[in-house]
């Protein structure tokens, strides 16, 4: 198994993590909720998984991997759609090694009455929290949200209300108005580097104010703010022993910022550094065995990226020519629900304004096409 590049890559939608690893030189077996075309055609082979209520069906997903098993891949790199179940992750070791953080990682981290104790240990600010159901007149007080354990996406942030009682999972978060911002980290267990600093922006519905509309690589933040972030990740991986590529999502008023959550795995922002070869894969897969020696040539473009979603059902045109800044592309033919996404639009750009206002000018064009 000297020479053994077959690796698993399983995440909600893992095309940006199966794009890197194929540049990398690996034979990639992917693992999705989407089964979209172009992941499909970067991958050796495609699995699509079932996948509701933030996570993947425990039984399909074992029967998957029980399967890709007897190719004897390297291990399995993982992306969202475990942090909700984290037991998942330990269903994964059963048949073959999880690179990145372990099961521990990502279970504390992605429970708030763990993260957040912890983030007062060390210091870090965070916006105030609630972990029982409040008093009615506590809400009334000031805006709240609901975010359940293990969410991701947003799509499973709720405003608040005294008539709707906290559910089993949740938790509460007042609202700070700002703008969302994140960093992109590695991680080898004791330190930390930065890979770039991002800003995001949302595509809220009435049930959804939070969904994740997207983001933009090389954002220019204030000094504090950067520094505030990189502090966060450097004391958190001192405490925890993070591996891999990680990220912190805050919400940042001016020259202040409070921590929101940690992503102990590969995220959405990794499609933000298209490093040549392949090479943020390999660092994440290095970070994750405890290195951080090889550092890559990240480039210093901005680029940005917008989910675009269904605004009611709608049927794709067998015959539709997908611009090439479109990425996550459907099936042919494909039914897309309300609500769902129908690709991503991607523009770069010397700076991150720049890139910006080129991926809204495509969403525009994309629009008047397609939706």
């Amino acid at each position: 198994m000297k020479n053994n590049r077959k690796i698993v890559v399983a995440s909600v939608s893992a095309r940006p993590f199966v794009q890197a690893a194929a540049a990398a030189g690996y034979e990639v077996i992917a693992l999705d909720a989407f089964a979209d075309r172009d992941t499909g055609q970067l991958a050796s082979s495609l699995y699509a998984l079932k996948y509701a209520d933030g996570t993947f069906d425990a039984a399909e997903l074992e029967a998957t991997l029980k399967e890709i098993a007897l190719q004897g891949p390297l291990g399995l790199v993982y992306g969202s759609g475990f942090e909700a179940q984290p037991a998942l992750l330990a269903l994964v070791e059963q048949y073959m090694p999880l690179i990145g953080n372990s099961l521990r990682v990502v279970r504390n981290m992605k429970r708030a009455v763990t993260f957040f104790a912890l983030l007062d240990v060390l210091n870090i600010p965070r916006p105030p929290v609630g972990l029982q159901q409040m008093p009615d007149a506590q809400l009334a007080a000031a805006s709240w949200l609901t975010k359940r354990n293990g969410g991701s996406g947003g799509t499973h942030i709720r405003r608040a209300t005294a008539d709707v009682p906290l559910e089993p999972g949740s938790y509460y978060q007042q609202e700070i108005q700002g703008i969302p911002v994140s960093l992109l980290f590695a991680a080898d267990g004791m330190n930390v580097k930065e890979i770039g600093f991002n800003q995001q922006w949302l595509a809220p519905t009435a049930l959804m104010p939070y969904r994740y509309g997207g983001a933009v690589s090389h954002a220019e933040l204030p000094q504090g703010v950067r520094q505030l972030l990189l502090t966060a990740a450097r004391k958190l991986t001192s405490a925890v022993g993070l591996r891999g590529l990680n990220s912190i999502d805050a919400i940042m008023q001016g020259e202040s910022a409070w921590v929101l959550e940690l992503n102990p795995r590969l995220t959405a922002t990794f499609d933000l550094y298209p490093a040549e070869h392949g090479q943020l894969f390999e660092l994440h897969m290095q970070a994750a065995a405890g290195s951080l020696a090889d550092w890559p040539q990240l480039g210093s473009r901005a680029r940005a990226h917008y989910i675009v979603y269904a605004p009611e059902n709608i049927k794709l045109p067998e015959s539709f020519d997908w611009p090439k800044w479109t990425a996550d592309i459907p099936a042919i033919g494909a039914l897309i629900k309300a609500g769902e996404p129908v690709c991503t639009v991607t523009a770069e750009a010397d700076t991150a304004e720049q890139a910006v206002s080129l991926m809204a000018e495509r969403v525009k064009v994309l629009a008047k096409t397609l939706i």
